[in-house]
């Protein structure tokens, strides 16, 4: 899978993270989610939250999102990029609960595999899995 590299923080980063994260967002979907991003009155916490982590992670975006995962943060305005793939790393949605201290409880979990390459998701699943 090719991936874009986000830009490192401090050259101009929000615009370009958002640039590519936009690119990267199936056609048919980038109008509505440029105007979540861009228009806090009109939703988009989570779209803003998912771009807000890829910017600070400064991880790798792929190419392009997958059309369901997208879809999530359109039709549901509480999904939130809590989970990630064991595999891959691409952070997915999940409906967030009742918080309890630091993490969130998980109300509804919509990728317990990844839409971009099929691995297990789950809080930190990336993260745990790799050598310290």
């Amino acid at each position: 899978m090719v991936r874009n590299q986000l830009p490192a923080a401090g050259h101009d980063g929000a615009s370009e993270t958002m640039g590519m994260f936009l690119a990267a967002v199936p056609a048919a979907q980038r109008g509505r989610v440029q105007v979540l991003l861009t228009d806090p009155h009109c939703g988009g916490r989570g779209l803003r939250a998912l771009l807000a982590r890829l910017d600070a992670d400064r991880g790798a975006l792929p190419d392009a999102l997958p059309s369901e995962l997208v879809e999530v943060y359109l039709r549901d305005d509480e999904a939130e990029p809590l989970h990630d793939c064991e595999r891959c790393g691409l952070p997915v949605p999940v409906r967030a609960g009742r918080r309890c201290g630091h993490e969130a409880s998980v109300d509804r979990e919509y990728f317990p595999t990844c839409p971009q390459c099929g691995g297990r998701t789950g809080r930190h699943a990336f993260w745990s899995r790799r050598p310290q």
